[in-house]
């Protein structure tokens, strides 16, 4: 097997893939891509090579590519040009003679169903370009991550209760460990060319079934309010919350309020070889708020 390429190796989930990779082929098959070498110290103790490179740049790129064999894309950031970024990716791969790109997606019912402003449009496009480019890929698709679940019901739900523009939708909640490992089997194993993959928890929840799971969690009653998504925007302004990152996150709520995530499948589960987290070990993080680096199923 070629060198593996991890993109956004010091993010979250680009470290927990190259983690979980390295557990399953040798570190020295391994490269982080990083944009900044002095936060990649640990992943030079793994044993995994450090090359520098950014999505801008498509020379950086074709330098850090050589030689690599498969590259993990992990997607860029909301509110960046996404889809110029991942262009450049995919242009870098082929001048530099890499065989195949995975792509980590947003799940979708379908391509035009409650589309996500800024998220879906992007992946549909970087996916065309994929295949259109003569590479292999694969398109790994993700959940909404259960790290950032804090950030969705507030720091206090365990306490407080919680009110959301949810109504009865229902989500795969799916750990970034998890989904992860999930993506480091895809990586160390030969074939899954031109297919894509759904990786979630393989069970759906809605809000009230969190409400509920911290209820049994906490041993107090922990209610959810469901709202519009016009209150909660306006809610988050008044915290003080950008308007576009208000408007931005009321967007993946209207998607989950009309059922864009009730979807499932055990695709993780077959990788990992055990059933994902359950509702109650995924409640059981959500007083532990985490920063949103990128979309909700982003690094």
């Amino acid at each position: 097997m070629g060198k593996i390429l991890i993109t956004g190796a010091t993010g979250k989930l680009g470290s927990a893939v190259v983690r979980s990779l390295v557990r399953k082929v040798p570190a020295s098959d391994v490269v982080a891509l990083v944009r900044e070498g002095s936060k990649a110290q640990w992943l030079s103790d793994l044993g995994v090579e450090v090359r520098l490179g950014d999505y801008t740049g498509v020379e950086s790129l074709v330098n850090a590519f050589a030689g690599v064999e498969k590259i993990y894309l992990v997607s860029a950031v909301a509110f960046s040009d996404r889809v110029g970024q991942h262009r450049n990716v995919i242009h870098a791969a082929r001048m530099a003679g890499v065989r195949h790109v995975f792509y980590t997606s947003i799940q979708r019912v379908s391509d035009d169903y409650c589309p996500i402003e800024g998220v879906t449009a992007s992946d549909l496009e970087t996916e065309a370009m994929l295949k259109s480019s003569g590479l292999d890929y694969t398109i790994v698709r993700h959940p909404l991550y259960a790290d950032v679940l804090a950030m969705y019901i507030g720091k206090d739900a365990p306490q407080k209760g919680f009110s959301a523009p949810a109504g009865q939708g229902r989500v795969a909640l799916t750990n970034i460990d998890e989904l992860a490992e999930g993506g480091a089997t895809l990586l160390s194993q030969p074939g899954h060319e031109h297919r894509a993959y759904l990786l979630n928890s393989g069970q759906t929840w809605s809000f009230a079934d969190i409400a509920a799971a911290l209820s049994r969690i906490t041993g107090k009653a922990v209610h959810y309010q469901p709202i519009s998504t016009g209150t909660f925007i306006a809610a988050r302004e008044a915290e003080g919350w950008p308007p576009h990152v208000a408007t931005f996150i009321g967007d993946w709520y209207r998607a989950i309020e009309k059922g864009a995530f009730d979807q499932t499948s055990r695709t993780l589960e077959e990788l990992l070889g055990r059933k994902p987290k359950d509702l109650e070990d995924i409640r059981r993080a959500a007083s532990t708020p985490r920063r949103l680096s990128g979309p909700p199923y982003s690094p």
